[in-house]
């Protein structure tokens, strides 16, 4: 036989049995490597057909079930790698496997150095409307994208960062503002891990620096517990977080979690929208732990109370930054936290949540990245 028509024949033998298998093997519910739901079968409707969603439910199901489609998805991010893009769906790849999101504002063919600049300063509008209303002391605090955290891993510039920053420093120039950043930077590359390699929140690690700012902003530096007064426990070391999942390259390796228990952690008292809660961790099973083990993930709304101690109440309007680091804060205040980003109850109206509440302090974690993103921080008030 001819070569051409052998390699004719092995192709066509090779498609027949991927298609036999499309249709024997079983349906994945659930991509573990991308942390997504994958389409099913779809459901026959002569609505569904007109308006054409029937075609597009089927081409995903074909995407989604395709066997071994994990292993083509890496072998896609790979090939993408090598061909010197340096980024595969909107994910930076850094030294030592480190990264980073690439299209902050939206599309994977933005270009880094863009930045929606009227979004960013209606958010400081909003920021400072909050300062402006709610008679305590409040401060401020903007986790850094990782592209400027671990800014020393990615060999070239990126104005923007230092845009971002210029922007926030000169329209916040009167408010109290835990900047971290710089902090971050320089343990970053002195080699500690402030920050995740494959996903964009700070560890542990990082959150503890964030509570030393924050504590210096409401003026209680000398209350401020030495990193000796935690004892660190890794509780798993196979986490790939949100950004291997999206860059689909499942061939970074995993990374540890680590939190830090305190001598008094069986004192605190802690409920998620009502619901109790065994403490700030909720470890599971460890090829199951990913970032939402602090507080439990996401909620509308968390109580956080030392038994039998009367202590001053700070109220967090956050994102999920802050899960990480109310652990810390939680040895000084009471904490209620309130999800900014909540599907169910706009939070966004600060000072009169802070009347509902009289706390004595209030604090916002609100990530660049959602200030760039989102329209919630515009909304304050």
């Amino acid at each position: 036989m001819r070569p051409d028509r052998t390699i004719v024949l092995l192709f066509c033998v090779i498609l027949a049995l991927l298609a036999i298998l499309f249709f024997v093997l079983p349906q994945n519910p659930f991509s573990q490597s991308e942390k997504r739901a994958l389409q099913q079968t779809p459901k026959f409707s002569f609505s569904k057909l007109l308006s054409g969603k029937l075609t597009a439910e089927i081409d995903a199901w074909f995407a989604d079930q395709f066997p071994l489609r994990e292993g083509f998805v890496g072998v896609k991010s790979i090939v993408t790698i090598l061909s010197g893009q340096r980024q595969n769906n909107g994910i930076l790849l850094g030294a030592d496997g480190q990264l980073a999101r690439w299209d902050f504002d939206g599309g994977s063919d933005t270009q880094i150095d863009r930045i929606d600049e009227a979004r960013l300063l209606s958010s400081c509008a909003g920021i400072t409307r909050v300062d402006e209303n709610v008679n305590l002391p409040t401060v401020f605090l903007f986790p850094s994208r990782n592209l400027d955290v671990a800014e020393s891993s990615f060999d070239y510039p990126d104005v923007t960062g230092k845009a971002i920053r210029q922007i926030l420093t000169e329209s916040l120039s009167g408010i109290r503002f835990a900047d971290v950043e710089p902090v971050l930077q320089e343990k970053y590359k002195s080699g500690e891990a402030v920050v995740f390699r494959t996903d964009h929140h700070w560890t542990a690690l990082g959150a503890y620096y964030a509570y030393c700012e924050v504590m210096k902003q409401f003026n209680l530096e000398h209350e401020i517990l030495p990193r000796e007064y935690f004892r660190e426990e890794i509780v798993t070391g196979g986490f790939g977080g949100t950004y291997r999942s999206r860059g689909e390259m499942q061939w970074i390796q995993k990374e540890p979690i680590a939190v830090w228990y305190g001598a008094d952690e069986t004192e605190y008292t802690v409920t998620a929208d009502g619901k109790p809660l065994d403490g700030f961790y909720t470890v599971l099973p460890k090829e199951e732990i990913g970032y939402e083990l602090f507080l439990d993930g996401t909620h509308d709304m968390v109580r956080i109370e030392k038994e039998g101690k009367n202590r001053p109440k700070l109220l967090i309007f956050k994102d999920s930054f802050a899960n990480s680091l109310a652990p810390f804060l939680a040895r000084h205040f009471d904490l209620i936290l309130f999800n900014l980003s909540s599907p169910k109850k706009d939070f966004t109206n600060i000072s009169e949540t802070v009347t509902q509440f009289d706390p004595d302090a209030v604090l916002i974690v609100y990530s660049v990245y959602n200030l760039l993103t989102t329209e919630t921080a515009e909304h304050f008030r």
